[in-house]
């Protein structure tokens, strides 16, 4: 009699997300058109908003954003404003003006991507943020 082969399967843990702040006094369409050609990508404003909780307000707010997905290399990017309708998504943060979230980043390293971000005429700074200190990933997801 044949011995019993055992296999074990392992999943590779999903990939996190990256999260960049990002300065400017840029309207979102022209950071959009900016981004559109420093990443060479096509962020197109998405017609459903997603609704945010914000305990402050104890309700949820609705919140535009830009989304490009590429199909070829998985990767998702997302630009919200952090300020819409008098509301902040973010509130302890109000120096931020957009939130560039990656998910599944195959195609920009990390470094090049903020160095790329920097040299964008306008843009006064980016910050490179831990995924794990947003909960706006839930909906971006979802």
């Amino acid at each position: 009699m044949a011995k019993v082969k055992k296999y074990d399967l392992s999943l590779d843990e999903e990939q996190p997300f990256e999260v960049y702040g990002i300065s400017t006094a840029f309207a979102d369409y022209r950071l959009c058109w900016e981004l559109n050609q420093c990443l060479e990508i096509l962020l197109e404003k998405q017609n459903d908003p997603f609704e945010f909780y914000l305990p402050k307000l104890k309700s949820k707010h609705p919140f535009n954003y830009f989304l490009f997905e590429n199909h070829e290399l998985l990767t998702r990017f997302y630009l919200i404003k952090n300020k819409q309708e008098q509301q902040h998504l973010y509130a302890d943060r109000p120096m931020i003006d957009f939130f560039l979230v990656l998910k599944e980043n195959f195609s920009h390293q990390p470094n090049e991507l903020i160095e790329k971000l920097r040299n964008i005429n306008g843009v006064v700074a980016v910050f490179e943020f831990n995924h794990q200190e947003f909960d706006i990933l839930d909906y971006l997801t979802s």
